[in-house]
């Protein structure tokens, strides 16, 4: 009985000790050791970057653009922690050439920075004394130096802040962006035609077929489709129609290679009708025994 007794006294004494140990613990936890504020930029849509980048990337669809036009992306900037800023917070940004280089080394990717005419930023924004987020536009002009063929994306960082700490992993953000002009998407297209092997050589419709921008006023088809032996494919040439002022077109091929198309058929007229939305195109390739192709492109909807 007595050993019993001795064995919960001894329970009890630890469960004290337990009890004084816990509590000295809390007593002891520094109010000012949580997390505190950092500066950094916050998600612009989703985080598009590798697992592997040690930068975020978000990417801005601009859709169909226009000469001229000025759009604008969201750039967002926050105060992030366990307190709301006490006071206007002043965070100056800068371009970080450096952290694209990476990031284009780590995603396997090829970005290059916009020229000034087409892309502004804010050398500093302000986040509002009892808020945590401040809201901005990266301006984006459709310019004459805008090119189409590019790759694009903003790498910027924060190179300092009135209060608060900068973030080490979102310190630096990319930000990406693109556009279509007019004439880009998914065109059913149909046609006829005549090659030296019989077995090629007639009428097709085609599946829908995408059409890329290539240039402010220009689209790259995808591959030029046929019937062989009434199964539908593709030869391997890539053509470009480029629309001029006066709605007539110019074929040309794909800067990626491919077999460049010519024109064949001197009293044909290519041209685009806008109220249809519809090319109508005759080329040729391979001049020594020439491919003669008639197209006719339909628009059906965007990409």
């Amino acid at each position: 009985m007595k050993q019993v007794q001795i064995n919960i006294l001894l329970f009890s004494a630890l469960l004290t000790g337990l009890s004084s140990c816990l509590k000295k613990d809390a007593m002891n936890i520094d109010p000012d050791s949580g997390t505190k504020n950092v500066v950094e930029f916050a998600n612009t849509g989703d985080n598009v970057a590798s697992v592997a980048s040690k930068y975020p990337r978000f990417y801005a669809d601009l859709g169909t653009v226009t000469a001229g036009q000025v759009t604008a992306i969201n750039l967002n900037v926050s105060y992030s922690g366990i307190d709301n800023a006490s006071q206007d917070i002043t965070v100056n940004l800068a371009l970080d050439t450096a952290a694209l280089s990476l990031y284009n080394t780590t995603d396997g990717t090829d970005y290059t920075v916009p020229p000034t005419t087409v892309c502004k930023f804010p050398s500093s924004v302000i986040i509002k004394k009892g808020t945590r987020l401040t809201q901005v536009d990266i301006s984006i002009t459709i310019s004459n130096d805008f090119d189409f063929n590019e790759s694009y994306a903003l790498p910027l960082k924060i190179t300092s802040a009135s209060a608060g700490t900068i973030s080490n992993n979102f310190g630096s953000a990319i930000y990406s962006f693109g556009g279509r002009n007019k004439y880009d998407g998914i065109y059913l297209v149909k046609g006829n035609v005549t090659h030296p092997n019989a077995a090629y050589t007639g009428p097709f419709v085609a599946d829908e077929v995408e059409f890329t921008t290539t240039g402010a006023a220009s689209i790259g088809m995808k591959a030029q489709p046929f019937f062989n032996n009434g199964t539908l494919s593709t030869f391997g040439v890539y053509p470009v129609f480029t629309v001029n002022a006066d709605n007539s077109v110019t074929v040309t091929n794909m800067p990626d290679g491919g077999m460049a198309p010519s024109v064949s058929d001197p009293n044909y007229k290519n041209r685009y009708d806008p109220a249809t939305k519809t090319f109508f195109i005759s080329y040729s390739y391979n001049a020594s025994t020439p491919r003669i192709i008639y197209d006719t492109c339909i628009y059906v909807k965007p990409r």
